[in-house]
């Protein structure tokens, strides 16, 4: 098995990484089998390659008294071979707190991108492998996923500035101790990973060699069944790319999409969907935040709102459906008065202006016996006249127009001299304006300055 590594880390560099010759690359060695004898590949391609680079990272997580004894291990190799080395050490893991294991995974990570963006390196390589693999899928089967969880880790994927890799994901961890064997290549065992307190350590030791008993060739089957998941992914991916493209409407606080466009795509896509626009908050719906989404959109209710994590919200308007940032900004009561005619423009809010000009926007017109008008916020209890002797409130009216909650706070109306109110700015005027003598026509315009 003399190269048989090193090729192997060769042909996937070959495939996944282009101009790999001339790339710069950190590797995570834990100290492990599995990432030393990556370590060890690389070394020997490094001498075939020269022009190859790479440089190693270990993380001390202060989680086992062994811990000392493999970042000796790894400082050892990798003095002898004068090879580059960064050690961080993660001093939370002496006090033992719940959640351990995803806090230090997390450290981990952090201190690999920091250390790739220090060394300006394109790719980070970590020696995950076809058992890692076949554990991962089984358990993400057991707990409930998505498609995406399902489909096993990728042997690519985008990672800060660049891209992490896994050249060892097909290989057998059997392989990685034979290859270890031979060419005596250090590692230490971690003796936590015999320890059945942890999820995975028991589909390791007691779920896979049962399933194995029925199928010798678990990996290669698990392997066959990832790769077959993860390119119907991809092209369910690059559909909702497309949809996202032309239909996602960007904000300033979040995005918003239409409804009856969403559901007219099959709900394999729909989710698929939803899942990527949580991305863009920073991927924080969980499964349940998506289910109750689609929930909410094929309701017949036709607006609501689900809080979602770190302040974000699921707006459901009609047609429009929405997830922004909450913005809590109180609308304050605004009263102004309008005596008569005015040369300059009345400016309502920041982007909303009434003027007497004859430029384009919503328009009405009053008479001379209207003024004083009043043009103010609306109010809970505001009621017009919808038509000869029938009164509407102007909530109802909003609601039966399909005006989003939001929308209906900022509504301003018009009352004249009597105290009736005319016109709701840029909606509609009411019955009793039409009740007024037309003896001198004045035009008022309602525009906006801005659209957002």
């Amino acid at each position: 098995m003399g190269g048989v590594r090193m090729k192997e880390v060769e042909t996937f560099l070959t495939k996944f990484v282009p101009n790999w010759k001339q790339e710069s690359f950190l590797l995570a060695v834990s100290g492990g089998v599995d990432s030393m004898v990556l370590l060890e590949s690389f070394f020997e391609l490094q001498k075939k390659i020269p022009t190859l680079q790479f440089l190693v990272v270990h993380i001390h997580h202060h989680l086992r008294k062994e811990s000392d004894e493999e970042e000796e291990m790894v400082r050892n190799f990798c003095g002898e071979r004068n090879i580059t080395l960064e050690v961080f050490h993660w001093e939370q893991g002496i006090v033992q707190t719940v959640g351990i294991e995803e806090k230090a995974r997390k450290f981990r990570y952090q201190k690999l991108e920091e250390s790739m963006n220090k060394h300006k390196a394109s790719y980070v390589v970590v020696a995950h492998h076809a058992d890692d693999q076949v554990e991962t899928v089984l358990m993400k089967l057991t707990r409930g996923s998505t498609l995406e969880g399902i489909a096993g880790m990728k042997p690519i994927r985008p990672f800060s500035e660049g891209y992490l890799i896994r050249p060892f994901l097909t290989v057998d961890k059997e392989e990685l101790y034979e290859y270890a064997s031979i060419h005596q290549t250090p590692y230490r065992e971690d003796a936590s990973n015999s320890s059945l307190e942890y999820t995975r350590n028991r589909f390791r030791k007691e779920i896979i060699p049962l399933l194995k008993q029925e199928n010798s060739k678990l990996n290669q089957k698990i392997q066959k069944f990832t790769q077959t998941l993860q390119e119907q992914q991809e092209l369910i991916l690059n559909l909702a790319y497309q949809w996202m493209k032309q239909e996602l409407v960007e904000l300033h606080n979040g995005w918003s999409w239409n409804r009856e466009n969403y559901m007219n795509q099959p709900l394999g896509l729909q989710k698929v969907i939803l899942v990527e626009i949580s991305k863009k908050i920073g991927g924080l719906l969980s499964t349940k935040n998506v289910s109750d989404i689609q929930t909410a959109i094929v309701s017949d209710t036709s607006q609501l709102s689900l809080n979602l994590p770190k302040g974000w919200i699921f707006q459901k308007r009609y047609h429009q459906l929405l997830i922004v940032k909450e913005e809590k900004k109180e609308i304050p009561y605004q009263e102004i008065k309008v005596e008569g005619v005015q040369s300059e423009d009345i400016v309502l809010s920041e982007d909303e202006i009434v003027s007497f000009t004859a430029e384009q926007g919503w328009e009405m017109f009053v008479s001379s016996e209207d003024f004083p008008l009043t043009i103010r916020r609306r109010k809970s209890n505001d009621q017009f006249l919808l038509k000869e002797n029938q009164h509407q409130s102007v909530r109802r009216w909003c609601i039966n127009q399909k005006i989003p909650k939001e929308e209906r706070e900022k509504l301003w109306v018009v009352e004249n001299s009597s105290k009736e109110i005319i016109a709701i700015l840029g909606f509609r005027q009411t019955q009793s304006l039409s009740k007024r003598k037309e003896t001198d026509r004045i035009r008022i315009v309602y525009r906006k300055k801005k659209r957002c």
